[in-house]
C-alpha cells in the first residue's frame, strides 16, 4: 500500500508542473488525455529497442539502439556506426558510465561533456527518457508542447531541444512513440522504435 501511495504522490507532483507549465505558456493536453501522460511519467521500468540517426555538423552516422529504463538506472546500448564498436552506458542521476567495445569504463558526474568526448555528440539523456514515451520532462520547463485530440504529444520545445512526434504505436496499454525527430544545438536526431516492452 505505501507504494501505491508513493506512485500516486510522484503522479501528482507531476501533474501540477504539467500545470505550472501551461501557465507559461504550454497548452496541456485534453483532459481525456491527461490521465494517459501523468501514467506515462509514473512508469518504472520499460525496455525499447530501435535505431538512431544522428546528423552534427561534421559527421552523420545511424545506429542500433537498446535502451533500458529502471527506478534507479538507466542502461542504453548503441552499437553499429563506432570504429570502436558498441557503447554501453549506464546513467544513475546525475553519474554516468560508459563502457567501449574493449571492456574500458570512464565515468563522470558532467554528463554531457562525458557523451561528448565518447561518442562525439551530447543529448540530455534524463530529459530523453521522458521524451521517449511521449511526455515532457518533469524536471524543466516546457517552453511550448502540442497536443492532438487524443492527448498525444505532438511537438515539444524543452531544454534547448524541439521534438515531433510523428508516429505511435501500442504498447501494451499505451501508445507510445514509434517515429521520433529531434532537433538541439548543432545536433539532429532521429529515432525509429522497433519494439516496446512495458514491464511496470
Amino acid at each position: 500500500m505505501a507504494a501505491f501511495r508513493l506512485k500516486l504522490s510522484s503522479a501528482a507532483v507531476w501533474f501540477l508542473l504539467i500545470l505550472l507549465s501551461a501557465c507559461a505558456g504550454v497548452t496541456p493536453p485534453p483532459s481525456t488525455g491527461m490521465a494517459k501522460q501523468v501514467k506515462l511519467a509514473a512508469l518504472t521500468h520499460w525496455r525499447l529497442e530501435g535505431r538512431i540517426a544522428v546528423q552534427t555538423p561534421d559527421d552523420a552516422f545511424q545506429a542500433s539502439l537498446f535502451w533500458e529504463h529502471e527506478r534507479q538506472q538507466d542502461r542504453v546500448r548503441v552499437s553499429g556506426p563506432f570504429s570502436q564498436g558498441t557503447f554501453s552506458i549506464i546513467l544513475q542521476d546525475d553519474l554516468i558510465f560508459i563502457r567501449d567495445s574493449s571492456g574500458n569504463t570512464k565515468s563522470s558526474r558532467n554528463v554531457p561533456a562525458l557523451l561528448q568526448q565518447e561518442l562525439g555528440f551530447a543529448v540530455p539523456l534524463s530529459s530523453l527518457r521522458y521524451w521517449v514515451l511521449g511526455v515532457p520532462a518533469p524536471s524543466v520547463i516546457a517552453g511550448q508542447a502540442s497536443y492532438d485530440q487524443g492527448g498525444l504529444l505532438r511537438q515539444l520545445r524543452q531544454d534547448g531541444w524541439r521534438l515531433d512526434f510523428q508516429s505511435f504505436v501500442p504498447a501494451g496499454d499505451y501508445l507510445l512513440p514509434q517515429k521520433l525527430a529531434a532537433q538541439g544545438r548543432d545536433l539532429k536526431l532521429k529515432l525509429f522504435v522497433d519494439d516496446w516492452v512495458i514491464v511496470r
